[in-house]
């Protein structure tokens, strides 16, 4: 048996004693008392794997061996999916869907959502503002097939065990997971609202029968602990059976703080408790109810900007003062070219601390009630209620510069949701069958406040935003033959969106006027078709074409707007946006090559319409001070081709691989926008009139704000997933194992301008360790190469810079900033243990 245990321990205690110390200086505080020094920690990985080498070359040498008289079988397991509303082999149906199982999130250290997308190929996932926000938008970025959102609610939606969650996802627990499926292309038909380029379905594990469960502990870098265990077992056998589980998780930043000195920026600190009863009375019916609360109290992100005077193209000619630069065109200077993380940040934490405030401090609390009830034929009724409530507070720092006065603003947004699903599904072992449902979906925003530190009077606001989505859907499918099925599904879905922000008054802070209350009302149809041809068990092929939509809104104008300025916004049409539609063609085939390697190919087109992006407006606020706003604005029409490839499979007993590729060419086809006409300005006219008419005084004409060719924003082209695991036992149930995973993405345009972007992005995690079937340890890497590519660029204004030119519509001064980008980074390189113990 190797003694590499007892060397590592003997060795690390030596080197932290004699050359580094272990009283001073330490780099991570590990929790509970117990530290570890950075470079310790770092030797003892390298250490652990020098050790284990000759062990699994012993191994390995043994398998050869073996090899050479019979090849090793592949893994025979199949994978069950629920992406058609009931339970398949993944082989057999006709989507294209990756799954993550939770062997693969306990061997890779998966941690959250981007942790999941690096396994995913064709789905990127990034976060601009740390875990602030929900839904999507700048602060959380879901893309499949390169379906990205800038702004506004994202084109991908995330479910709890087929529960639609509203709200941000970044920090649920996924040590209670069976497998996530994420389910590519328009998912409208069969799981509804806001799946438009697809669903990311989290499947929680079954309470069991039997006593079992689970602890575990991770210990890393930059102050990260994390303790999560579950308990499973009955209450009365075979009848009532529950699980519980927890999670605590901290990350103390790893980003020096330019405000304080100290290292805080991106801590980020996690509470999550849940469990589960499962009642089964007979083999006719079963009920799981289910309730899970979190927090998350974190610090200021790692976000800052750029600084206008890193622009390096596009720049206003400067042709006086009044008092500020005074420029003739609307151009107000751009970068152009690779966009680089910052060489500091900076987060005013110690201030919103002092004033009583998280950067973020939210409380979830999502409770589920599924019913089944079963006949002896073989129809089924399911029932899903759900209730979900979310309570969030940020505080922003407005300047993102060290400063002596700080300036900071407070926001509290509270909402609640309830979702009712009800279906009837025929016996699935027939040659027809299908199923038939109705769904109810409500979402209101409760009231909440505003503070800035500025002028510190809280300022309530009554809102009544809202969802309200019917739907009925349904889903017919028939073998025509031994060997092809054909398939319809179809959703008519009717949505009312509600808007209205009033800003209540207070003691010596008068209200400005209510934005007023908004409706609006959007009906779709959205089918599926699809048809399959399995000529034998170990390949089939599939077509379909499929409708997805995502409804319109409202954009809200400041309400600290001058009044001219809500009157200009509002005759334009800013005030609401259209829903935008794709339909989205696929022609696909899933298979097993040659008994060992499992194989599943797509190639995709789709034709999306009305895409909805943002656009930025300046505008006078009620003291006479310039601010500016985003909001969202259609496109004319955009296309996406592309394929992607997935192949995974055991060449041998001790070997698992694992290979994906996805490429995406996305383009607009039709689209005119005015933020990049400014860009190009030379005349300082601007091209269309408020009312979208050419503007016919404007000189240098349209061409500049065409950007029809350009790729879609935040999409990178080419994604390649890879992953090795290698296995070899050591002495009796004792076995060593190593895994390595490899994400690549290329380069992700800010804009639609596509002037600068992100640059490539190379990431590596590692992990070796040792096991039993009751406990693990294991060391391992993220970020292995540290790579420092961007996660998001946004495309602000300098608010230290101000510019002024005159408005040729209104015939006033109009004071404006320079243009000015913000950049947020990755997590650094990190290194940490992980144990584990199973019973």
């Amino acid at each position: 048996m190797s003694k590499c245990p007892d060397k590592l321990l003997d060795l690390s205690g030596q080197l932290c004693n004699s050359a580094w110390g272990c009283g001073e200086n330490r780099h991570a505080f590990l929790g509970g008392g117990i530290s570890m020094k950075y470079r310790s920690l770092r030797f003892a990985a390298m250490l652990f794997a020098g050790c284990a080498a000759p062990a699994l070359a012993q191994a390995d040498s043994a398998i050869r061996t073996a090899g050479a008289n019979e090849a090793s079988p592949v893994d025979t397991g199949e994978i069950i999916v629920t992406a058609r509303k009931r339970e398949e082999r993944l082989q057999d149906v006709p989507l294209s869907i990756s799954v993550v199982g939770s062997d693969t999130i306990d061997r890779a250290n998966l941690e959250n959502i981007s942790d999941l997308a690096m396994q995913t190929p064709g789905f990127s996932f990034k976060q601009g503002f740390g875990r602030i926000g929900g839904g999507g938008g700048a602060g959380v970025r879901p893309s499949i097939r390169g379906m990205s959102s800038v702004v506004g609610a994202p084109n991908a939606a995330f479910f709890v065990d087929g529960v639609f969650v509203s709200d941000n996802i970044s920090s649920y627990h996924l040590d209670n997971l069976e497998r996530v499926e994420v389910i590519k292309g328009p998912q409208s038909a069969l799981f509804g609202r806001q799946t438009f380029s697809g669903a990311i379905n989290y499947v929680t594990r079954r309470p069991t029968n039997d006593f079992s469960g689970k602890a575990k502990l991770t210990l890393a870098e930059y102050d990260n602990l994390e303790a999560s265990g579950y308990l499973s077992g009955p209450i009365v056998t075979d009848v009532l059976l529950f699980e519980m589980n927890a999670r605590y998780s901290t990350f103390g930043g790893d980003y020096v703080n330019g405000d304080t000195g100290k290292r805080d920026l991106g801590a980020q600190k996690s509470t999550n408790v849940g469990g589960r009863l499962l009642f089964t009375p007979s083999t006719n019916f079963e009920a799981i109810a289910s309730i899970g609360f979190s927090q998350d109290r974190d610090k200021g992100y790692v976000y800052g900007f750029q600084g206008s005077a890193k622009n390096n193209c596009f720049a206003p000619p400067i042709v006086g003062t009044m008092p500020f630069p005074r420029t003739n065109t609307s151009r107000r200077g751009f970068y152009c070219g690779e966009v680089e993380i910052l060489p500091s940040y900076a987060y005013n934490n110690d201030a919103i601390e002092a004033a009583g405030f998280d950067g973020l401090n939210r409380e979830f609390l999502r409770t589920s009630l599924a019913m089944t009830y079963t006949t002896d034929s073989g129809f089924s009724l399911t029932s899903i209620s759900a209730y979900n409530t979310n309570d969030s507070i940020t505080g922003q720092d407005n300047t993102l510069l060290p400063s002596a006065n700080p300036a900071f603003t407070v926001d509290r947004s509270k909402s609640e949701d309830f979702s009712q699903e009800i279906r009837l599904m025929t016996p699935q072992d027939k040659p027809l069958r299908g199923l038939i449902g109705a769904y109810y979906y409500r979402e209101d925003v409760e009231p909440g406040f505003t503070y800035t530190n500025t002028s510190p009077t809280r300022r309530p606001f009554d809102s009544e935003d809202g969802v309200r989505s019917k739907s009925v859907f349904g889903m017919i499918e028939g073998a025509v033959t031994d060997q092809v099925t054909l398939s319809a599904e179809a959703r008519y879905q009717s949505e009312t969106i509600k808007g209205s922000t009033e800003v209540l008054g207070t003691a010596g802070n008068p209200p400005p006027a209510t934005t007023g209350i908004r409706r609006a009302k959007f009906d779709a149809f959205l089918p599926r078709f699809t048809a399959r041809y399995e000529p034998s068990s170990d390949v089939s092929f599939y077509v379909s074409a499929a409708k997805g939509n995502k409804p319109g809104g409202f954009n809200n104008f400041p309400t600290d707007a001058i009044p001219a300025d809500i009157a200009a916004f509002t005759a334009a049409g800013f005030d609401v946006f259209d829903e935008e539609t794709a339909w989205s063609y696929e022609i696909g085939s899933k298979g097993r090559i040659g008994g060992v390697v499992d194989a599943a190919v797509a190639a995709f087109y789709i034709d999306w319409t009305k895409q909805q992006l943002s656009r930025g407006e300046a505008y006078t606020r009620l003291n006479g001070t310039p601010n500016s706003v985003a909001f969202i604005q259609n496109a004319g029409a955009s296309e996406i081709k592309g394929f992607e490839v997935e192949l995974s499979g055991k060449p041998a007993d001790w070997l698992y691989l694992r290979l994906g590729y996805t490429y995406v060419n996305a383009e607009f086809t039709d689209f005119y926008d005015d933020t990049t006409e400014e860009i190009f300005d030379t005349d300082g006219r601007p091209a269309r009139l408020p009312n979208g008419q050419r503007n016919p005084a404007d000189v240098d004409g349209l061409a500049g704000g065409d950007v029809s060719g350009n790729k879609l924003p935040q999409t990178p082209e080419h994604q390649i997933i890879a992953t090795a695991q290698v296995t070899a036992p050591l002495s009796g149930a004792l076995e060593f194992f190593g895994r390595g995973d490899f994400a690549y993405e290329s380069k992700r345009y800010a804009q639609v301008d596509n002037l600068n972007h992100t640059g490539d992005s190379y990431n590596v995690n590692l992990s070796i360790g040792i096991e039993r079937p009751e406990w693990s340890v294991s060391l391992f890497a993220r970020n292995l190469l540290n790579d420092q590519t961007p996660l998001v660029v946004t495309r602000l204004l300098d608010f230290n810079r101000l510019l002024t030119r005159v408005n040729p519509l209104t015939g006033r001064n109009q004071t404006t900033f320079f243009r000015d980008f913000a950049v947020s980074a990755p997590r650094k390189q990190q290194f940490g243990i992980n144990l584990q113990y199973r019973f």
